[in-house]
């Protein structure tokens, strides 16, 4: 018996639709660098949903690894992009102030 990781409760049945498409949804794919994204997003699946994926051998270890790491990075850089994006946007505030 396969152990899933995922809390939502999906049996490997609904794990396979769910990498598939067959569940009526858009399913996954890997891209040219082995990372798994959505097909409706591109996103990179949170790693719960990678293990189950590995654990049905529908992806390899690296493939889980490198989407893993890779999602981080985004996660990351998302972040720092939006918090700087806030930082600019209060120093132009107090800018327009200081010109009032």
């Amino acid at each position: 018996m396969v152990i899933l990781k995922n809390d939502s409760r999906y049996n490997e049945d609904q794990i396979r639709d769910n990498f598939n498409g067959t569940n009526g949804h858009t399913g996954a794919h890997i891209d040219a660098e082995g990372v798994v994204r959505w097909n409706s997003n591109n996103n990179i699946p949170f790693e719960d949903m990678l293990h189950d994926f590995r654990a049905l051998d529908l992806i390899n270890e690296e493939n889980q690894l490198h989407s893993n790491l890779l999602r981080e990075k985004e996660t990351d850089e998302f972040w720092d992009e939006y918090l700087q994006g806030k930082a600019d946007h209060i120093a132009d505030s107090n800018n327009k102030r200081e010109w009032e």
